[in-house]
């Protein structure tokens, strides 16, 4: 394949998320789009980091500031909510992540046509075609999760600063676009002591070097909180709203069952809310929760009371979200092994084998089933390609261990959001579409592509 077909495949790509996304997603359908774009509008007309929709917001520290930033830069030129110009940025950020995929799979496996066929794959992958048309940090975030699995790869091969400096800036990125990609460095930088080349090229001096690059990008974020909160505060606050953190019992309760995202998010927003009071249609009945809620019939009946409460007072008061945190108290000591052992590795197994075709709302019934189709099936590849590199996967490790580590964070964070959120898992769909493209690699040509730990390493100064 030469470099004019390599063209083609992104303009395709570009073609697609730029025609048909747009007009197959709603932006500001998530539940967080409106809260992203409150800060970028308060950024952009008041100089003010903050989600009130007041005539004078107060400086608050309810989400990381990357992507806030992000939009505020796109609504400063091309205007307050104009969402159509932040497609299109996004799906130009994508397929530079495509790119770096490509890059990544041609690093690992040293050969070109594994390369082109992972470039296509993240391509038409369902989550980062998707989450382009939409106002959340995602495409942001896969973009600097890729860029750090790369340079590591790198710098376990290639004993060169740049690629030390460029983990760091990354890993501190992604902290900085999503909170959860803080625990990435703790999976990725073990890979280093796992080959001979990475425990050699690994010093400690590397290492201060990857902090001390880090650190910088942590640091006017710190200072902002000191000055203006008067808080050390690294990350953002626990709660994404004040209507969060005043449900913490009820958050609480949903935790010790929750395990999908299609019918979670719903009852947490109708009990939650995101207002001053309700509409009596939006409080669920005790039928709309699964039968796995509830242990017994007595905490139905509980429930049932509750959600009755919550109704005549039309909001969720602190006695009744109190009332919610004893439910989970009691639900979590009776059965400690299936809270903290079996619901996390179920939910790790969800967290893929969700149907990410239901990202776009409104494209047609059978576009949603091949979405889902092209998702399935390069999750399913994907697992194929880790069992074909099993016997050599320390050369990989960097790969293997982002996947580890997004998918362990997803599953454990439910502890605290309440929810399982398939979005969790996006910043490292790049990485899962360079294993289903091994696989089928493997069998097409009945051999694996993955290089030997032991062959000696040339590096690759094939651009393309």
């Amino acid at each position: 394949m030469k470099q004019i077909n390599f063209i083609i495949l992104a303009i395709i790509g570009l073609s697609l998320r730029l025609w048909l996304v747009p007009q197959w997603v709603d932006a500001m359908k998530a539940e967080d789009s409106a809260q992203f774009d409150q800060y970028a509008v308060n950024l952009t007309q008041h100089g003010v980091y903050s989600d009130d929709a007041t005539a004078n917001p107060a400086p608050n520290a309810r989400r990381v500031p990357h992507y806030p930033l992000f939009l505020a830069s796109v609504y400063k030129w091309a205007g307050c909510g104009n969402v159509r110009v932040v497609q299109i940025v996004q799906s130009v950020l994508d397929l530079i992540t495509c790119w770096l995929v490509y890059r990544t799979a041609r690093e690992l496996f040293r050969d070109r046509l594994v390369g082109y066929w992972s470039y296509g794959t993240a391509l038409i992958a369902t989550p980062l075609v998707a989450l382009t048309g939409y106002v959340v940090p995602e495409t942001l975030a896969t973009l600097w999760t890729t860029l750090a699995v790369f340079c590591a790869l790198k710098a376990c091969r290639d004993n060169r600063n740049i690629w030390f400096i460029g983990m760091g800036i990354s890993f501190a990125a992604a902290a900085l676009t999503r909170p959860a990609l803080i625990a990435l460095p703790v999976f990725v930088l073990p890979a280093f002591f796992l080959t001979p080349e990475g425990r050699r090229f690994f010093t400690l001096k590397r290492a201060a070097l990857v902090v001390g690059c880090a650190a910088l990008l942590f640091l006017p974020w710190v200072t902002r909180n000191m000055v203006s909160l008067r808080q050390f505060r690294v990350l953002a606050s626990c709660w994404a709203t004040p209507q969060d953190q005043a449900a913490a019992g009820y958050h609480r309760w949903l935790s010790t069952w929750t395990d999908s995202h299609a019918y979670n998010r719903p009852l947490i927003s109708a009990v939650v809310g995101q207002g001053a009071g309700f509409k009596p249609d939006q409080l669920p009945p005790v039928e709309k929760f699964p039968d796995h809620a509830f242990d017994s019939d007595e905490e139905r009946e509980a429930v049932r009371g509750l959600l009755r409460q919550v109704y005549a007072q039309m909001k969720l008061t602190p006695e009744i979200d109190a009332a919610f945190g004893k439910l989970a108290d009691e639900k979590v000591g009776g059965h400690p092994v299936r809270h903290y052992i079996m619901l996390p590795v179920f939910r790790m197994l969800m967290l893929w084998a969700e149907p990410m075709g239901q990202w776009f709302v409104k494209a047609p019934a059978r576009v949603v089933r091949y979405a889902q189709l092209i998702n399935l099936a390069i999750v399913a590849f994907g697992f194929g390609g880790l069992w074909v590199i099993r016997r050599h996967w320390r050369d990989a490790a960097p790969l293997v261990l982002a996947m580890a580590g997004c998918t362990v964070a997803g599953a454990l964070g439910c502890f605290c959001a309440a929810y399982v959120d398939p979005r969790t898992v996006a910043p490292v769909y790049p990485q899962m579409c360079i294993f289903a493209s091994a696989c089928a690699f493997h069998l097409t040509r009945a051999e694996s592509p993955l290089k030997t730990s032991t062959e000696i390493y040339e590096p690759d100064y094939d651009r393309w």
